[in-house]
């Protein structure tokens, strides 16, 4: 379990394999929220870690840093709320990894099979057997 932003910062720091794995483990919603505040350069390494809640997720989905966003774009367990923010970005990137991702509900992939981008569209339209 992580316990402070600043154990964290240094497992993600460490050129130790083991040291740095552990930036892979948990912690309370408190201290991902504590890590983004102090230090938002590290929102990348974030949103790598699979334990974060959605809570996490939704803050991380408004990042500014698009590769933050397409990062959380891949995961499964996102909710409607951030299909629906990311369906919406403005990185055609972000919203091909929402097109692609086996969860996205049906409405969200059909308005992206009219996406202005063709890789979004076509990717989209693939996954709807249009």
């Amino acid at each position: 379990m992580i316990h402070s932003a600043e154990e964290f910062k240094r497992y993600v720091e460490s050129d130790n394999e083991e040291e740095f794995l552990k930036s892979r483990d948990a912690a309370s919603d408190y201290v991902w929220f504590d890590i983004l505040s102090k230090y938002p350069d590290l929102a990348r390494q974030v949103a790598f870690n699979n334990t974060i809640s959605m809570s996490v997720l939704e803050k991380l989905s408004d990042s500014e840093d698009s590769e933050v966003r397409w990062n959380v774009a891949t995961k499964r367990r996102i909710n409607r709320l951030i299909f629906e923010r990311l369906a919406h970005d403005s990185d055609s990137s972000i919203r091909h990894r929402i097109a692609c991702n086996p969860k996205v509900p049906a409405d969200i992939l059909t308005q992206l099979a009219s996406d202005d981008d063709e890789l979004v569209a076509e990717a989209a339209k693939k996954r709807l057997k249009i």
